[in-house]
């Protein structure tokens, strides 16, 4: 798995083998939290601060998963 992990975000992105978008949490310390791990929410994102930052790095993560291969593409 692929991880992006942006300043300020507070949380790590990933996605799966289909381009679905994850977020896991960031704890004290620096550790992933991997309980928390959850699909984002783009309604909650649309208007965000976040929001144009969140699209491109999904758009990464398909490019690296793309490179490395582990992208499905239907």
């Amino acid at each position: 798995m692929i991880y992006y992990i942006p300043e300020g975000h507070g949380c790590a992105y990933s996605i799966d083998t289909e381009g679905t978008l994850f977020y896991i949490p960031i704890v004290e310390g620096g550790a992933l939290y991997f309980d928390e791990i959850a699909e984002v929410d783009y309604d909650n994102v649309d208007g965000c601060c976040y929001e144009p930052e969140v699209k491109d790095i999904h758009q990464k993560l398909i490019q690296m998963s793309k490179i490395a291969g582990i992208y499905y593409q239907p």
